[in-house]
């Protein structure tokens, strides 16, 4: 008998504790099916827009960084940026992770590259913009913003730092979840 009462204690415990199990988890890019799905998905998308030979390594790369990032939970928004110092005319992507407490909330991804204008100058360019869903699915996202770079007080902004600053706002607005 007393066995038994502490097997359903042992249950009891299970079961309230389930909840809180399933709140620190890992973020559900990190478990099956999504896990295989997005890298795909992503590599595909992101050579339809980039083209060139540069778009599969990002696509690595990203997904790389994802991975090492999703695994650590955090409060803020972070951003990544691959390569993490690209150089002129070189194909680089900026990925926008909202915090730990809003797994959601699909992260935003922007291409960016130089272009050459009419002139020929290279113009630093955001090529698209994509979106990584919760369950690994990687749609394009309209972005309908500013998408060439330009000097701001004398520095450089990146042609996707108004799309980033337009995500993070997004990602503010969300609730938890």
């Amino acid at each position: 008998m007393r066995a038994r009462n502490h097997l359903a204690s042992l249950a009891a415990l299970a079961a309230l504790a389930a909840p809180l199990a399933q709140a620190d988890s890992a973020h559900p890019l990190l478990s099956e099916p999504a896990a295989q799905r997005y890298p795909q998905q992503l590599a595909r998308e992101m050579q339809r827009i980039a083209g060139g030979t540069a778009a599969p390594e990002r696509a690595r790369e990203l997904v790389a960084a994802l991975r090492k990032t999703l695994a650590q939970q955090r409060e803020g928004i972070r951003t990544i940026v691959v390569p993490e110092r690209p150089i002129a005319g070189q194909l680089s992507v900026v990925a926008i992770v909202p915090p730990s407490a809003k797994p959601g909330v699909p992260i935003g991804v922007c291409l960016q590259q130089g272009v050459q204008d009419a002139d020929g100058q290279l113009v630093h360019t955001n090529l698209g913009t994509l979106q990584i869903a919760r369950d690994g699915s990687v749609t394009p996202q309209p972005w309908d913003g500013e998408r060439l770079g330009a000097e701001v007080d004398g520095k450089f902004q990146a042609a996707c730092a108004p799309y980033r600053a337009g995500y993070i706002q997004t990602i503010q607005d969300a609730p938890p979840g």
